[in-house]
């Protein structure tokens, strides 16, 4: 059975991975659990997700984990990632900031396997 650690590098990779070929920067909960292969199990990348966010602390990276929200937010406009995230940054103005550090970073530069190993 695949453990957090396993779906948190695949969750990191895939992201990576979609960011270098096309200009989609959020994705909903559903949409990432597809992407990684895991339909239908939104529910379950809560862990997965906070090792992403160690992650990405541990390279200097953005952190993947506020781009990715919940569907109902997204066709709203409001992009609301989870109640971590918003914790982790402070309020809105930081977690606001932390997903312009994702939109605006150049991905393409990012070897995953150095950072995942």
């Amino acid at each position: 059975m695949a453990t957090n650690d396993y779906w948190a590098n695949r969750i990191f990779s895939e992201y990576v991975k979609l960011r270098q070929s096309s200009d989609m920067v959020f994705l909903t909960y559903g949409d990432l659990a597809e992407l990684i292969g895991r339909q239908g199990e939104h529910r379950l990348l809560g862990t997965p997700l906070d090792l992403v966010r160690a992650i990405c602390e541990r390279a200097n990276l953005p952190d993947i984990a506020t781009v990715v929200v919940d569907q109902k937010s997204l066709k709203s406009g409001e992009i609301r990632p989870s109640l971590k995230a918003l914790d982790k940054y402070g309020g809105w103005p930081g977690l606001r900031a932390e997903q312009g550090r994702v939109l605006a970073f150049d991905w393409a530069a990012v070897d995953v396997e150095k950072v995942i190993g």
